[in-house]
Order: structure tokens, then C-alpha cells, then sequence
């Protein structure tokens, strides 16, 4: 039979919404965005891409120099208080490794590049539309307005507080809330090298983490991580600290800060690293959150990708590579489909082929910070491969290789022979 034009509905336009808008397009389907605001607000933060998500953005054209795009070279820890280097690492051979580069961006400008990908398709976006309820076994898509459409494939990519999660799981599925929160900000880079003390830390430096933790005795910890985005225009700020009292009722991602409490926490570093946060305005702060790993993404014609799917925490910085992984797979398994009545064996491969390794990485994501032995432990309930071993630390070889070396078209293809 020839492949069937299926008619899809996507819920939410944030990054995992529109990469599956793209890869649905180029799989040869007709799709429909759905996004409740009159455009998802991607500002005040940056993100990291590795190679495993890098390389899908690079199959589908993305144009990386007008994201402004940076290579992650580097990652350098400092103490906080004395500015003694405690570690310091380079990564010089990424595209030669793992045939890809690892990736700083501006999440508003990764966000408009995949606009502009989906804009080359023929799917639609839909703005100012608010799902309320999806009817799994038919397709259905209610709105707010009392309106409904009804699709062959509906992909759930509304975030980490979709309130259709239940949907497919068929029981609540509330997040887990971290004791640490982070306020973060962005400071314009030019006045931060023309500092005689901030400027330090990045003058003649290649782009990448520098980071500064404080520890003390019968005290949490406070870190500060830092890196460049936009093509080096702007400098993103991190502090990651105990949650306050009131920030426990917290639910999105930009929040603003109470500035008087960001700078209790920031007069504990040394005042070079002050400098680095001296002036900052529009100071955000979330509390970080996760969920454990569930036992399906999808039922019926519906599929769950992204934080919506399987938030974690941004220990290995790869949550949005996640959700890119998410899109391919629907892209593969999706290409050549001979009928709708074929959706929900699809999904089941789906399924089968993302539930062990998002899984894995949700854990090693979640999980890092305590017994390393009770990590593996979990990893192995859901994945049965080679995964680093307990002493392996983040962003170390045995973890690059984990998450990189791991190519989710080919292994779609694998799944969908």
C-alpha cells in the first residue's frame, strides 16, 4: 500500500512540540500545533544540546550560526570563596568522537530556529488555543472554547505541568520537587570582559562552564555555574540554592526573584564573583523538579514526549536532547505509515524503543547526587546496557559516551524493521 498522509495534532509549541512539528512534516504528514499562549515565552535562560541531540538538529537543517550557536570547549570549577581551580577539563574532539558538536544556546534563539524549520513545512500553529482534555482511544481534542478535532496521531508536548499526563497513564503523575532552587539571569558579556575583576574568568577563554561552589560545614552548598550563549553576547547566570520558604509554592520556570534574598546567597562568594552578578536585573528563580520514570509514553493514538514524558533534573544537560530524540523516533517510525489504523502499533514501538533509555537518563539525571550503588541499581530495572560505572562523574568520558554515542534514528530503524 503507499504511505497515508496521517492528520496530527500537537499540544504545546515549546521546544519538544516544535521539533515533533518538524519531523512529523518531513515524515509526510499533515500537522496542527496547539499552543495556549499567543507564543511560548522561551527568555531569561540557555541550555545545552549534546551531540545526540545536535546531530538531529543538523539532519533537519537547522541554521546553528543564526541561533548563535557556541561549542561547549570547557568546564572549569572554582572555589567560591578563594577562586582556588579545583578542576578543569577541555573537550577538543567532540565532532571527531561523536560526529557532532555539544552546544550552548540561548533557549529563545534554539527556540526560534526550530520556528524556522517548522515554517519550511506545511504545518500549521495554532496560537491562543488551550487544550483541555484528549480522548485517547479516538483522537479527540477538546478545547476551552467547546471545541473539539480529531486526529490519527496526537502528541502530548505541553511541558512538565501538563495537566494530560493522567490521560495516558491513567493516574495522577504529580512532580517531585527538588530542596534546591536557582535563580538565573543573563548579563550582556561585554560589560562583564570590560570588569577588572568579573572580567577574569572569561577573557581569552573558549566558551563553556566556569563554575563557582561554596561549602560549609552544617550548611547547604550554593553553586554558581556560568556560561556564555548568543553567539557570546550574553553571559548566563545560575545560582543554585536551598529553596527558600517562599518559593516552595512555585510552578513555572520564571518566577521572579526576591532580589534581596539572591543577594544574601551571592555576598558568600568572593567579590570578583559578586562582579559576575553585580547590576543583574529580571532575576528568575524556579525550583528544580523531576519525575521518576513511568511505565508508558503512550496509549491509544496519544504519545507523551519531552517534560511532559520524563522530566529531569538538568544534571547532565539533557533534557532538551531528550525531547529531540523523541521527535526522530516519531519521525522514523512514522515515515511510510500505510494507514491509521497502524498508530497505536506504532506507538507500542515507540515505546519499546524510548521507555530504557529515557528512563536511564532520568535516573542518572535525578539520582546523581546520592549512593552511586543504589543509582545503578534503579538504572538496571529499566535498562539493560552498559552504563558508566559508579565512580564516573558528569560530563566525564564514560557518561559522553552513554548519552552521545547513542543514535536514536538508527536505533528507530532497528526497532520499526
Amino acid at each position: 500500500m503507499p504511505p497515508h498522509q496521517l492528520q496530527v495534532g500537537i499540544v504545546g509549541a515549546g521546544i519538544a512540540g516544535l521539533a515533533a512539528a518538524v519531523a512529523l512534516s518531513h515524515a509526510g504528514h499533515s500537522v496542527s500545533v496547539y499552543e495556549k499562549s499567543q507564543f511560548r515565552n522561551e527568555t531569561g535562560a540557555a541550555i545545552i544540546i549534546g551531540p545526540n541531540g545536535s546531530r538531529i538538529l543538523s539532519k533537519w537543517g537547522f541554521d546553528f550560526a543564526a541561533a548563535g550557536a557556541l561549542d561547549y570547549s570547557q568546564m572549569r570549577r572554582l572555589r567560591g570563596d578563594t577562586l582556588a581551580l579545583d578542576s578543569e577539563e577541555f573537550f577538543t574532539d567532540i565532532t571527531t568522537k561523536y560526529g557532532d558538536r555539544w552546544l550552548l544556546f540561548h533557549r529563545a534563539d534554539l527556540h526560534t530556529g526550530l520556528k524556522t524549520l517548522v515554517s519550511a513545512t506545511h504545518a500549521e500553529i495554532n496560537l491562543g488555543v488551550e487544550v483541555t482534555d484528549v480522548d485517547v482511544g479516538r483522537g479527540i481534542i477538546s478545547f476551552a472554547n467547546r471545541e473539539t478535532v480529531t486526529k490519527d496521531l496526537v502528541v502530548i508536548a505541553d511541558g512538565a505541568h501538563s495537566e494530560l499526563i493522567s490521560k495516558v497513564l491513567g493516574r495522577p503523575c504529580p512532580v517531585n520537587k527538588s530542596p534546591m532552587s536557582m535563580y538565573r539571569f543573563l548579563q550582556p558579556m561585554d560589560r562583564i570582559l570590560a570588569h577588572p575583576e568579573a572580567g577574569q574568568f572569561y577573557r581569552d577563554q573558549p566558551p563553556g562552564f566556569t563554575t563557582f561552589y561554596k561549602t560549609e560545614v552544617g550548611r547547604p552548598g550554593l553553586l554558581i555555574n556560568t556560561y556564555p550563549c548568543r553567539g557570546g553576547e550574553l553571559l548566563y547566570v545560575a545560582l543554585v540554592h536551598p529553596t527558600k520558604p517562599a518559593e516552595r509554592g512555585l510552578v513555572g520556570w520564571d518566577s521572579p526573584a526576591d532580589v534581596d534574598n539572591f543577594l544574601a546567597d551571592a555576598k558568600d562568594f568572593h567579590p570578583a564573583v559578586q562582579a559576575v552578578c553585580d547590576g543583574a536585573t529580571d532575576i528568575k528563580v524556579y525550583t528544580q523538579m523531576w519525575r521518576d520514570p513511568v511505565e508508558r509514553f503512550a496509549k491509544g493514538r496519544v504519545v507523551l514526549i519531552g517534560d511532559a514524558a520524563h522530566l529531569m533534573l538538568p544534571t547532565h544537560g539533557q533534557g532538551a536532547s531528550m525531547a529531540l530524540e523523541d521527535a526522530m523516533a516519531l519521525q522514523v517510525l512514522f515515515t511510510g505509515v500505510e494507514s491509521p489504523a497502524d498508530v497505536p502499533s506504532k506507538l507500542e514501538v515507540f515505546d519499546r524503543l524510548r521507555i530504557p533509555r529515557v528512563s536511564a537518563v532520568q535516573v542518572m539525571s535525578n539520582k546523581m547526587m546520592g549512593p552511586p550503588d543504589k543509582m545503578i541499581s534503579e538504572i538496571k530495572r529499566y535498562y539493560g546496557g552498559e552504563i558508566p560505572g559508579p565512580k564516573a562523574k558528569t560530563f566525564s568520558n564514560e557518561y559522553n559516551d552513554f548519552f552521545f554515542l547513542y543514535d536514536v534514528e538508527n536505533e528507530a530503524k532497528k526497532a520499526a524493521a
